[in-house]
């Protein structure tokens, strides 16, 4: 009898998806099938759908169909799971004779039984699960089954490893005539995949070790701190992006107004009172009776300076920023993850300029406009498909889970969610339009009334639809500047981090929203998440933590980094689970001067500005 396997969900969500094949414990290889679950009730799926969409577009709609943008529009064909048991079958059911002077290969594909212990051809040796499998960059796997003799058409075919665990090495070998062929994958029979001349076997499937890194690649996507149901309301104003707008930039009348009281429902109420939802929200932050009524004093003197319409704002933000509605509405689900960790946070855990601590000349001297700590934050790995045999985006076919019958066909997304600190730190747009300045780049600030929000909504029109997943070139100076200088800057903190506060390089991630100009840091497993390693890093040594990144000029591989790009694995890169833009638009030059490999020279390093 097989055990059952005991695994955590991060494992299972990393290691035991649908359609991966594992080494079962003790017993034998096994593929998942399926995943059993509970329907997530708290997530706001709208929220988590934008999310992945956001995701999927990286590959081209010819190499994602099941995940089109229509699809994925349409909240009724998805289903948010919460893993809670995985089921797996034998796979793949081909055995292998592991007598040396046999090494006749049984397949039992399509057969319901298992075969004998013993090998029916030599019957002394005993036969064990071929661990070999084929694949394709479509998704395709399949058994490796040995194929007809070409020379007698035998299928008594035997596999000989010849003492290598190279696959070129290995040989099929006919037991009728002798013949020795070599393995091939074949023609994948599940797609047509376009001919490509710069690879004409691109079509063929490749044959693998079952348990290679190829033969799967988890897609996923992190939301941190998003809005749960209570949001609904403020989703179903037509003008939300304009009023999340209004609130990220800090503009009267929203700046202190809950996101949960712009409800649709609230659109034409009057805006000098104070609402139920309004008192809800104060309610919930669990303040004491002289806060709450500071609190309602605050939202009722917001009331008062609010424009007495939602069309009102909507003018207000476009004209004052001279930035089109269009883009806010791009920006929203972006705006809405900058400012949602701070709509119920306690006095006290934000650092910023004007703050008397020991990190403000820091801050000031590393372009920081805040530092923030956020405490039981909420991070949410939303895992929503697989590759195959590719990571690219533009090498392989994106593929969901397989249909869930227990809920009516529905697209699973397998969530899990965790509760920890995070540290978010924004920088100075003003300086980071001067660093541009200064590096021959005149930005183009849109055209509005206040140019203090103009220039804050540069960068949310900067990175409107913009790709940051590939490298950005010299054709693209601006988004390579601004994005590489987040790029590099969050990957120092990273690796500054883990010397201060406990946990490894692995243990951190980076999240980062181009268009606040916000890096946030954080703990991507439930251990670390637990013992509060970075609030410790806040409160005992942000200084320390500031000045080492300030001083990471140096790389180890000096001066050969420094002179071919100032990026390598020694200085900025990070690993796959703690970066997910695959390392690239990286250089330490953004950030101390020097050689770009697409810029040539930056000349003023954003450290090094005045």
């Amino acid at each position: 009898m097989i055990k059952p396997m005991h695994r955590g969900k991060q494992q299972v969500l990393l290691n035991y998806l649908p359609g991966k094949t594992f080494d079962f414990q003790g017993g034998p290889i096994a593929r998942v099938t399926s995943i059993r679950g509970y329907q997530t009730q708290t997530l706001n799926e709208n929220v988590v759908l934008r999310k992945v969409r956001a995701q999927a577009r990286a590959w081209s709609a010819d190499l994602r169909p099941a995940l089109s943008d229509r699809t994925l529009d349409n909240p009724a064909r998805f289903i948010l799971i919460d893993p809670l048991d995985v089921e797996a079958e034998m796979f793949p059911r081909v055995f292998r004779c592991q007598n040396p002077q046999c090494h006749r290969v049984i397949d039992y594909s399509n057969r319901d039984s298992l075969p004998p212990e013993h090998c029916p051809a030599c019957r002394e040796g005993k036969l064990a699960q071929l661990r070999f499998v084929k694949i394709h960059r479509c998704g395709a796997l399949e058994p490796l089954v040995p194929p007809a003799c070409p020379e007698c058409k035998s299928r008594n075919i035997g596999l000989a490893m010849r003492g290598s665990e190279r696959i070129q090495a290995f040989r099929w070998i006919c037991s009728k005539c002798g013949n020795a062929f070599q393995l091939f994958g074949g023609q994948c029979r599940q797609c047509e995949w376009p001919a490509d001349s710069s690879d004409p076997r691109i079509g063929d499937m490749s044959i693998e070790v079952h348990r290679a890194g190829r033969t799967y690649y988890p897609q996923s996507t992190v939301l941190l701190n998003i809005p749960y149901k209570e949001l609904e309301g403020l989703f179903a104003n037509p003008n939300y992006p304009l009023i999340v707008a209004s609130k990220f930039l800090g503009m009267s009348g929203f700046v202190d107004r809950p996101l949960a009281s712009f409800s649709s429902a609230q659109s034409g109420a009057p805006r000098t009172g104070i609402s139920s939802s309004d008192l809800d929200a104060i309610f919930a932050e669990g303040l004491s009776q002289d806060q709450i009524l500071e609190q309602v004093r605050r939202v009722r003197e917001a009331r008062q300076n609010q424009p007495t319409d939602d069309n009102d704002a909507l003018q207000a933000v476009c004209r004052e920023t001279g930035v089109p509605p269009g883009i806010w509405e791009s920006a929203a689900s972006e705006l809405l993850e900058a400012i949602n960790p701070f709509e119920n946070t306690k006095p006290g855990f934000v650092s910023k300029l004007s703050d008397k601590n020991g990190g403000v000349d820091l801050l000031g001297g590393l372009g920081l406009e805040e530092i923030s700590l956020i405490q039981d934050y909420s991070i949410i790995n939303a895992t929503f498909g697989f590759t195959r045999a590719e990571y690219a985006n533009s090498k392989c076919r994106l593929n969901p889970f397989p249909a869930d019958p227990r809920h009516q066909g529905r697209l699973p997304i397998f969530v899990d969610q965790v509760q920890a600190d995070a540290l978010l730190l924004t920088l100075d747009p003003k300086r980071v339009l001067r660093w541009l300045s200064a590096n021959g780049v005149q930005p183009q600030i849109p055209p509005g009334a206040n140019r203090d929000l103009a220039e804050r909504a540069y960068f949310v029109r900067l990175f409107n639809e913009a790709n940051l997943t590939h490298t950005l070139s010299a054709g693209e100076p601006e988004h390579r500047l601004v994005f590489g200088l987040l790029h590099t800057l969050s990957h120092l903190c990273v690796r500054q981090a883990s010397l201060l506060c406990g946990l490894e390089k692995t243990s951190l991630s980076e999240y980062i929203l181009p268009k606040a100009l916000t890096i946030a840091l954080y703990c991507n497993h439930r251990f670390g998440a637990t013992i509060g390693a970075l609030t410790a890093l806040f409160e005992q040594t942000l200084a320390q933590w500031l000045e080492g990144i300030r001083t990471s000029r140096s790389c180890v591989y000096d001066p050969q980094c420094v002179d071919h790009g100032a990026n390598c694995h020694a200085c900025t890169h990070l690993a796959e689970t703690s970066c997910r833009f695959f390392n690239v638009n990286l250089s330490r030059s953004f950030l101390f001067g020097g050689h770009d490999t697409q810029l040539g020279a930056v000349s003023v390093g954003y450290f090094d500005m005045p």
